[in-house]
């Protein structure tokens, strides 16, 4: 597995860039911002609610957008408001999200004649759908720029583990895909945008109650680390698919290091992959077409 070490040094190359950080107002979101703006960055946050925090609402190059990812029209403003602000968007942390709320297992509600009510959506809409939604619009306006730029996605360790938390497992294993999926796609294309994820084990953020972790002798790292994950991913114009797990301040690269190569073991030696064989059929297709 391949060990990242992130250096003041790989942070640089991200003044005056654009960046929109969703999710912006705590937590994960929030040391992002701080360290987006530390590093000369022009940040447009969104969340449900503005930041406490005054040096970051003060701060001639922070600009917030209230938004709530699971509304189409206001991922739209909120993309819309950083174009007419700065002209472009260069990056975008897809960090929204939500605790878990049903296991699907457990929590089975009854109506009124005793059949079972359809379980909340919630967790889904805004962690997977929400997230999903940003990517796409990401996609849109950083490919106008002609020096393209970078989309991040906070994945979690959960979208690599069995966790029973149902929702959230789900939710966060579609991020995973995601990032998969929209690298294979933007290569095929030649779109010069980049996907990458980052995976943060136990972090102290609004879903974390640390307290209680701190009582039962369990260790929660601090939203910084991730942070500099993020920025890292941005800067680093070499960084293509990759996902970076973060825990206890450790970064590794797990994606390309450790997951594709374990799968690519397991098919037949003859067998032609799915991407690869998508890949010929739409070709066959548009010769198709053309004859």
């Amino acid at each position: 597995m391949a060990e990242v070490v992130i250096t003041d040094k790989s942070l640089t190359g991200l003044k005056n860039k654009v960046i929109i950080v969703t999710g912006s107002s705590s937590g994960i979101g929030l040391a992002t911002v701080h360290l987006l703006l530390s590093l000369g960055a022009y940040v447009i946050g969104s969340d449900l609610n503005e930041p406490a925090e005054s040096d970051v609402s003060s701060s001639a190059q922070f600009s917030f957008h209230r938004a709530n990812i699971t509304e189409w029209q206001d991922l739209v403003g909120l993309f819309k408001k950083a174009v007419e602000l700065h002209g472009r968007v260069d990056h975008v942390f897809a960090n929204a999200g939500m605790r878990p709320m049903v296991d699907y297992v457990s929590d089975i509600e009854l109506d009124d004649n005793g059949d079972p009510k359809e379980p909340t959506s919630i967790v889904l809409d805004v962690n997977l759908k929400g997230t999903v939604n940003t990517a796409t619009l990401a996609v849109h306006y950083i490919r106008q720029n002609p020096s393209g730029g970078s989309v991040v996605v906070n994945c979690s360790v959960t979208g690599f583990q069995r966790f029973r938390s149902v929702d959230y497992a789900v939710a966060k294993h579609g991020t995973v895909g995601l990032v998969r999926g929209m690298h294979a796609a933007l290569t095929a294309q030649n779109v010069p945008v980049r996907i990458n994820g980052v995976a943060p084990s136990w972090t102290g953020t609004g879903i974390v109650i640390e307290q209680l972790f701190q009582k039962l002798g369990l260790y929660t790292q601090p939203p910084d680390a991730v942070a500099r994950a993020v920025a890292m991913l941005m800067a680093d114009e070499s960084r293509r698919g990759h996902q970076i797990h973060v825990d206890h301040g450790i970064y590794k690269e797990i994606d390309e290091a450790l997951m594709l190569p374990t799968y690519n073991t397991v098919p037949h030696k003859d067998t032609v992959g799915e991407d690869e064989t998508v890949g010929r059929v739409r070709e066959a297709v548009e010769v198709e077409k053309g004859d």
